[in-house]
């Protein structure tokens, strides 16, 4: 199916010199050209017709209010339930560009989402860091964040915090709107300035890591700000246990390895 919708999965994405590089020392990289423009509106006519919000758990009430409803709207977890996008995850394009970012033979792929800021006037996205929202032992895992239409500055482009992943875990924020990891750390900003919110064309995308601190600013146009993202971690990251709402329904057991559970899809060059 994929094959005929998106022909170019089956291509290898080459990733630009110094990319990992980058990755690595700035806790981010662009990915210019990563899908084609036709490529992210079948992505983004898939989304459109997959009418599963996300669902939050009884800690993540705060995602139903109508304030947080200015700032994301996001519907989760569907490489888990729809085969259009598990193929799309595992295709050699995009499991292939993310174990070249991961520089091992092997990973995982765990999680997918999508994000779309409101356009008049949608909220700003508070900075933060990934890693202290998920059940993993260990850092490693990253986000790949491919905008599905052209995007503008003025629409809230993720903005990075370049060096921050190194810095290591600083907590939960972006709990609610205004909940901003700045407040409670506010050396980070003239430590390590901001990087990215730039324009970005239909397909573009970026990476960062999940302790690299990012926010973006508010949605200032009339159109929505669509973005698709996939998440990709290491082979030897153990389950802690902590509640999150994609990772409870694996059923798994706290001290597992993820990548010994059937609902955790291993991407290879081996073999």
């Amino acid at each position: 199916m994929s094959e005929e919708l998106l022909p170019e999965l089956s291509e290898a994405y080459q990733l630009p010199d110094g990319t990992l590089e980058h990755l690595r020392s700035q806790s981010w990289a662009p990915l210019p050209g990563l899908l084609s423009a036709d490529a992210v509106q079948a992505m983004l006519d898939q989304v459109q017709r997959y009418a599963a919000p996300v669902q939050p758990s009884e800690s993540e009430k705060w995602m139903t209010s109508e304030e947080y409803a200015r700032v994301l709207q996001s519907y989760d977890g569907m490489a888990w339930t729809d085969n259009w996008f598990r193929e799309l995850a595992l295709s050699p394009r995009l499991a292939g560009l993310a174990l070249d970012l991961l520089d091992e033979p092997e990973g995982l792929f765990i999680h997918d989402m999508t994000f779309t800021k409101p356009g008049n006037d949608g909220g700003p996205t508070p900075f933060h860091q990934d890693y202290p929202f998920w059940p993993f032992d260990r850092k490693g895992a990253f986000t790949i964040w491919i905008a599905l239409t052209d995007l503008t500055a003025d629409m809230g482009i993720l903005k990075f915090m370049p060096g921050s992943h190194n810095e290591g875990p600083l907590g939960r924020f972006s709990r609610a709107p205004g909940d901003d990891i700045r407040k409670a750390y506010p050396y980070l900003e003239g430590k390590y300035g901001f990087a990215g919110g730039t324009d970005l064309k239909a397909g573009d995308a970026t990476v960062h890591y999940d302790l690299t601190v990012h926010g973006a600013d508010g949605n200032k146009t009339t159109q929505g700000r669509a973005a698709y993202t996939l998440r990709y971690m290491p082979t030897d990251v153990i389950y802690t246990g902590a509640p999150h709402r994609h990772f409870d329904a694996f059923e798994m057991t706290p001290g597992e390895l993820f990548s010994d559970s059937p609902q955790v899809p291993r991407i290879s060059r081996l073999g």
